[in-house]
C-alpha cells in the first residue's frame, strides 16, 4: 500500500510513528505550514490518538492538491492524511483524518463554510481516490475521524444534524466509518476505535 501510495502521489510526506500517543496537526491556518504526526505534543490543538500498545503505523500527510486527476479540475478535494498499521494486512484497519480550524461551534456547525459537508466531501473523495488508483480494495471498510481541534464544546451528535448524510448512508454507501471527534484509540493492528 505505501508503495502504490509513493508511486501515485507526490505531494505527501511519510513515515512511520509507533508512540504511545500520536498527533495530527494541519499548521495551514495556524502558520503557513503543512500536515504534521508527532510524538510530542505540539502547542496548538491537534488530533490526538493513543496507542497504548506502541503499534507500529504509516502516516502519510498529504500537501496541497496532492491528489491529481485528469479532469479540468485537475485534483480531488482531500482530506489531511491517512494512517495505518505498517504490517499492510487486508484485515488491518485504515484511517483518514480531516481538520477544521472553526473557533467556535457556530462557526464550526452554523457559518458561511459548511464544515460538516464539505468534511464529509473530503473524507469520501480521498477515499474514493485511493479506491480508484486501486491503492484501497473497492470493498474495504475503513475509517475516518473529522476533528474540530480547537473546540472545547462537545460537537459530535450536532455534526450530523447538519450533514445531508447520515453516519449510518455513509457507512452503507461508502464504507466509510466516520466519527466527528478529536481523538481515537489504536487497540492493535486490526483494531481501532474512534
Amino acid at each position: 500500500m505505501i508503495r502504490k501510495i509513493n508511486d501515485i502521489i507526490a505531494a505527501q510526506s511519510n513515515g512511520t510513528i509507533d508512540s504511545e500517543n500520536i498527533y495530527i496537526i494541519d499548521y495551514k491556518n495556524i502558520n503557513g505550514g503543512v500536515v504534521e504526526v508527532l510524538e510530542d505534543k505540539p502547542k496548538h490543538n491537534c488530533v490526538h490518538l493513543t496507542n497504548e500498545n506502541k503499534v507500529k503505523v504509516y502516516y502519510v500527510a498529504f500537501k496541497e492538491n496532492a491528489l491529481k486527476v485528469n479532469t479540468p479540475e485537475g485534483q480531488v478535494k482531500q482530506c489531511e492524511c491517512v494512517l495505518f498499521p505498517t504490517s499492510l494486512n487486508a484485515e488491518d484497519w485504515v484511517l483518514f483524518i480531516e481538520t477544521k480550524y472553526a473557533n467556535n461551534l457556530q462557526s464550526a456547525l452554523f457559518g458561511k463554510i459548511d464544515h460538516p459537508n464539505t468534511s464529509i466531501e473530503q473524507i469520501i473523495s480521498t477515499v474514493n481516490y485511493f479506491r480508484d488508483k486501486d491503492i484501497l480494495p473497492k470493498d474495504k471498510r475503513v475509517f475516518a475521524i473529522i476533528s474540530f481541534p480547537i473546540l472545547i464544546d462537545a460537537f459530535s451528535e450536532a455534526f450530523f444534524t447538519r450533514s445531508k448524510q447520515t453516519r449510518e448512508e455513509i457507512l452503507i454507501n461508502h464504507k466509510i466509518q466516520l466519527r466527528p471527534t478529536n481523538s481515537g484509540m489504536i487497540k492493535s493492528k486490526k483494531r481501532i476505535k474512534i
